[in-house]
């Protein structure tokens, strides 16, 4: 790589972080954030795994470094985490011990680290196949991706699931220059690395054993590549138990220990827990991954979900079609129609193909079977393939002359100048087809849009309103106490439950409504009818994206759900 080209790199990732470090001091933290942070502190300080076990640790002992190292404080006695109550653990980590800005500031720049770091793998990926013009169009395509600059400053683990696997295909590509001890490892340490990530980064398996059966129909020797597979296995395992510090157990409690809930999750899927229980008993694999992966599967069930105006328990067939439609942006797309219509003309090295559609293939079908329809978000990892090859289709396009190379420059640019403008809303992009950023929320909710992440900025809102106080039906985990919103709780869906809720509203008073809670997904249908009557007045306001304020003209009151009753 050229000087011009590292200072490009360098110069492209700045902004991209700067664009991270803005929106993480601007936004209040979504959903799963208060969680993984709580969790993720108690993985790192004390080994301990009893937390959110169903998410692989390594993304969140990342995040958590400059908690541990900065001295944030923790209260181990604690009864949330005694009895295993994430959410609540979470809440008080950030939000009563210590200071929250300062603790989700510190470790969302570390996921965004992250972020950087997969958009520099897929442009140095795009060089490697198709010149410095394919690096320059997939830098510019990563640096103003939607979904890289809403997921990078967030501490989940999506970013850091899509990056692992983007290595991982990486460095089986490399073993087209040949079968060496050096490749192997790194495949071996990015794949476990991925499975020590995400749960669904499983799907990596079948991914590498098609990139296999590549390799070995290119001419690789196929000894060489079955000592290769075993290598990179057993390199993957010991980079997996080393993500979980060669902790034996979930937890450091015997009484935990004692009180993990394995027999639950085997009575729901004994096909699956059997095979899991003989790796568990032979300690193959650490127990707090196996059991992790039996809650990932026995809890990734149907939940609620919502799609173009309608919501349905259960989930829609064409989810991830829908959402790959309306949220990947459209210079993308045309980028990705050209390099189908120039398939013969990208230039790619022999046997190269593979390496970019297969794990599209794979991870697009198996993520289209999924039955948990909540986050366009788990479409993440196929992005770096298609930036790639969007930016194959734009060097190909490049060669074709002037008029050629201005309009690839157009697209780039209107990419940025549309990612600019929406800044630091990132989450709710919305390309023109979906209607735009606006109207988003009419099509897509939850992660698509709103993730609770915009109540900071109600908070400043209702002050510049001088409003003494609001009602607020919310969904999300952020603290309306710490940012100061004086607020009376509606119906919402949050985690912890408030201490108190009210089932009314009257003539008068000012209502703020998550756009999750207003088209109806998690909420009890003793609430719909209010959403129903407010989504038929003219906001007040709209705070961000995800917020909607209203001046009410009627009076409304419902009974509440029995206590104990099923929750949607």
């Amino acid at each position: 790589m050229s000087a011009r080209e590292r200072a490009v790199l360098g110069l492209a990732l700045a902004v991209f972080l700067l664009l991270c470090a803005d929106t993480a001091r601007r936004t209040s933290a979504t959903f799963d954030e208060v969680a993984h942070v709580g969790a993720a502190y108690t993985h790192l300080a004390f080994g301990d795994y009893r937390l959110t076990a169903e998410h692989p640790p390594l993304a969140k002992l990342w995040a958590a470094l400059p908690l541990w190292a900065g001295g944030a404080h923790f209260k181990a006695e604690d009864e949330a985490y005694r009895l295993r109550r994430p959410w609540e653990l979470g809440k008080r980590f950030l939000y009563r011990w210590n200071d929250a800005d300062t603790l989700l500031w510190r470790a969302r720049m570390m996921n965004a680290l992250l972020a950087a770091a997969l958009i520099a793998a897929a442009a140095l990926f795009a060089r490697r196949l198709g010149g410095p013009v394919a690096f320059a169009i997939a830098l510019g395509l990563g640096v103003f991706h939607p979904d890289l600059l809403a997921h990078g400053p967030v501490v989940t683990t999506d970013v850091g699931a899509a990056l692992w696997v983007l290595l991982a295909v990486i460095a089986a590509d490399r073993l087209r220059d040949g079968v060496t001890p050096r490749r192997v490892a790194a495949l071996g340490v990015a794949a476990g690395a991925a499975l020590a990530t995400k749960m669904s980064a499983l799907v990596l398996l079948p991914v590498l054993a098609l990139l296999a059966l590549a390799l070995w129909r290119g001419g690789a020797c196929p000894r060489k590549l079955a000592a290769a597979a075993l290598a990179t296995a057993l390199v993957a395992g010991a980079t997996l138990w080393a993500a979980y510090g060669f902790r034996t157990t979930i937890a450091r409690d015997a009484a935990v220990e004692a009180a993990i809930d394995w027999d639950k999750h085997v009575r729901q899927a004994p096909a699956i827990a059997a095979p899991v229980m003989a790796l568990r008993a032979a300690g193959a694999l650490p127990e707090a991954w196996l059991y992790g992966f039996l809650r990932f599967y026995t809890t990734s069930g149907d939940v609620p979900a919502f799609l173009l105006g309608e919501r349905r328990d259960g989930g829609f067939p064409a989810y991830f079609l829908v959402t790959f439609a309306l949220k990947t942006p459209l210079p993308l797309l045309l980028l990705l129609c050209l390099a189908a219509a120039l398939a013969r003309r990208l230039a790619l090295p022999a046997g190269a193909a593979p390496f970019l559609l297969v794990p599209v293939v794979v991870f697009g079908v198996l993520t289209l079977t999924r039955g948990i329809h909540i986050g366009h978000r788990h479409l993440l990892p196929i992005y770096p393939f298609l930036i790639v090859l969007a930016a194959l289709a734009g060097a190909a396009a490049w060669r074709r002359g002037t008029a050629a190379r201005l309009a690839v420059c157009a697209l780039l640019a209107a990419r940025a100048g549309d990612e600019l403008a929406l800044h630091p809303h990132h989450l709710a992009f919305f390309n023109a087809a979906g209607g735009g950023p606006a109207r988003g929320w009419e099509k897509l909710v939850d992660s698509n849009v709103d993730w609770g992440q915009d109540l900071k900025a109600l908070a400043a809102w209702q002050r510049e309103q001088r409003l003494p106080r609001l009602k607020l039906s919310y969904f999300g985990t952020a603290d309306a106490e710490y940012h100061r919103l004086a607020a009376d709780f509606l119906p919402g869906y949050q985690l912890p439950r408030p201490r108190e809720t009210t089932w009314s509203v009257s003539r008068g008073d000012v209502v703020a409504v998550s756009a999750t809670n207003l088209q109806k997904v998690y909420l009890p249908s003793a609430a719909w009818p209010l959403m129903d009557r407010l989504r038929a007045l003219p906001p007040r306001a709209r705070v961000g994206y995800s917020l909607f304020v209203y001046d009410v003209d009627f009076d409304w009151s419902a009974e509440p759900p029995p206590p104990g009753a099923p929750e949607p």
